[in-house]
């Protein structure tokens, strides 16, 4: 009886995070950017014909647009592992930005999809902390427009990705604080 009490529990845990990380919203911006919302989550997809800044040519001939499908995955697999691949908590905390695992949804999200050489899919998320993008205007935010790159930032800006052929998220890479004297 206990155990299938536990088991109950762990389904309606696994079905609440399922839920929490649908789409509930999309709209085509343009022919290469599709916004999209949920819950817990805002970001733009960009399709397999935007042009790429971040990865290597090699890596840009082999794109795919994500389907809302595909972001729910990606989002899923940043809800179950974030915290294990930041454990060591770089440019993270104080002056140098928020913990990332503990502040998901203070960050916008920049979807970017790509196979790998052996054929595997993977979605290329690029985070940008909310509150930088606050318009007092009615003008769109540059996150919508186009592809963000930030250098510098620490935690404000950080970039992770997520192979939907295992499951699994890598190449996390938090942006560095630039430790250059005032002049």
């Amino acid at each position: 009886m206990r155990w299938i009490c536990c088991a109950g529990l762990l389904l309606c845990l696994t079905l609440f995070e399922v839920q929490a990380q649908k789409i509930s919203f999309s709209e085509k911006r343009s022919s290469s950017l599709t916004y999209v919302k949920g819950a817990d989550f805002e970001g733009v997809v960009f399709s397999k014909d935007f042009a790429f800044p971040f990865l290597s040519d090699d890596v840009v001939e082999k794109r795919f647009t994500p389907t809302e499908r595909e972001i729910e995955c990606a989002e899923l697999l940043l809800l179950k592992e974030i915290k294990s691949v930041n454990s060591l908590q770089k440019n993270q905390g104080g002056d140098k930005g928020p913990i990332i695992h503990d502040n998901l949804k203070s960050f916008v999200r920049q979807y970017f999809g790509y196979y790998t050489s052996a054929g595997e899919k993977v979605v290329y998320i690029s985070f940008l902390l909310k509150a930088n993008y606050k318009s007092l205007s009615k003008e769109v935010p540059n996150w919508l427009k186009g592809a963000v790159l930030v250098l510098n930032g620490g935690s404000n800006y950080w970039q992770v990705q997520a192979n939907l052929n295992k499951s699994s998220l890598f190449g996390l890479d938090i942006n560095g604080i630039d430790q250059s004297p005032l002049r």
